[in-house]
């Protein structure tokens, strides 16, 4: 391997089954993307928090790609719950993230973002994100019945694309 990504994704595992609960296409895409950075040469830990006392802290999927697990002492959590706890996200992600080498970290939706940009700030490392969707234009395009995306989601999303400008 050339290279090491410590991929994250907090909102939800990548092995949690797509369409159940907040799992769904990122899920696919996370690992799609990592198995073909896998395939050439860069090997990829797709971190993610655990929510289960059964999930072991590491699990390779494929050769080059390991999901790890760690804890934030807060059991399973909702998407919507997960902003009070970006701070201990962060502390947490930064102590796993600091005993290794990683090349550059790639963080998935908005939350991820907010955990992983205090570790890439002290480790001098490229953060890469992806939005995947945007809280504004998701809110302009809801159905009948749908609810619109919070606030928080709003501004942090707008505060995270400033902050990564920088």
């Amino acid at each position: 391997m050339t290279g090491r990504i410590a991929v994250l994704m907090v909102h939800t595992s990548p092995l949690e089954q797509p369409g159940i609960g907040d799992a769904g296409g990122m899920n696919i895409y996370v690992v799609e993307s990592a198995q073909r950075m896998a395939a050439m040469g860069v090997a990829v830990d797709i971190f993610t928090r655990r929510t289960h006392a059964s999930e072991t802290d590491i699990v390779e999927i494929s050769a080059g790609v390991r999901v790890r697990y760690f804890d934030c002492g807060h059991g399973t959590l909702t998407k919507e719950q997960l902003p009070t706890h970006i701070a201990g996200l962060s502390k947490e992600f930064l102590r796993i993230v600091k005993e290794e080498n990683y090349d550059a970290i790639h963080s998935h939706y908005w939350i991820s973002g907010k955990v992983a940009m205090p570790a890439a700030k002290e480790l001098g490392i490229p953060l890469v994100h992806t939005m995947h969707t945007m809280a504004r234009v998701k809110n302009l395009n809801l159905a009948e019945g749908e609810t619109p995306e919070p606030m928080i989601r709003v501004r942090e999303k707008h505060k995270l694309l400033l902050q990564h400008r920088r």
